[in-house]
């Protein structure tokens, strides 16, 4: 059974090329393989570039008149009608899951034209039962290393702005010297025992002030006492 495969490059995840070739390849001959979406499918980092050059996909990139509107589908559609004009097919694999193509599988099955769907789960029933048979791909499973990138945000602990043999510790307080002034009287820098100071204490007070034989001495002097000498002695 010769085959004509076209896709719509806007619907289909370009990591399923080879899923769906897969198919193609065992439901018969695949002679035509064509590929239709907006340019910029065809031109990004991640679109159908590196699968059109892998499974020798001929590209037809459409560039939309006016926003949102579904020229990449018209460009399939027009095409599959030539293919069929052209009488080389057996049999259309039509790739998408957009109900749009729902008139186009049914218009072709009633040239007596084998019809199969390739989509994923997003196809409606309606595509799907206008399909001589439909083929649902396969969901693409989540990589652990994909899985451990997206930890929530709550379970990951800020990095710490130094490491713990890195952190810097606060400078030591340097000892600042200060001159006191010259008339000024310089506490004692060391320690005294509690009794020698207590007896220092007592022997300063005696002194400042005199006894009563000083008293009596000093009263003489002033007044030029001959019996201070017998006093003194």
């Amino acid at each position: 059974m010769k085959l004509a495969v076209l896709i719509d490059a806007d619907n289909i995840n370009p990591a399923d090329a080879e899923e769906v070739f897969a198919i193609a390849s065992r439901l018969g001959d695949v002679i035509t393989r064509r590929a239709f979406g907006n340019i910029t499918v065809f031109t990004g980092k991640d679109g159908w570039k590196e699968q059109v050059r892998l499974h020798a996909i001929h590209a037809f990139p459409q560039v939309s008149n006016i926003d949102r509107k579904n020229t990449a589908d018209f460009a399939l559609i027009i095409d599959a009608m030539d293919c069929l004009a052209s009488q080389r097919y057996d049999g259309f694999v039509l790739v998408s899951s957009d109900s749009d193509f729902t008139s186009l599988a049914q218009r072709l099955r009633d040239d007596d034209k084998a019809v199969y769907g390739i989509g994923d789960e997003r196809a409606p029933t309606s595509f799907r039962n206008a399909c001589s048979e439909f083929f649902e791909l396969k969901k693409k499973e989540v990589t652990q290393a994909a899985t451990e990138t997206n930890v929530p945000a709550s379970s990951v602990e800020a990095p710490s702005e130094f490491p713990p043999s890195a952190t810097p510790s606060a400078p030591e307080p340097k000892a600042v010297k200060t001159t006191a002034p010259s008339n000024a009287t310089t506490p004692a820098t060391t320690a005294t025992p509690v009794k020698q100071t207590a007896e220092k204490t007592i022997s300063d007070s005696s002194a400042e002030q005199p006894t009563e034989f000083q008293t009596i001495v000093a009263k003489l002097l002033k007044m030029k006492c001959k019996k201070l000498t017998t006093l003194q002695n």
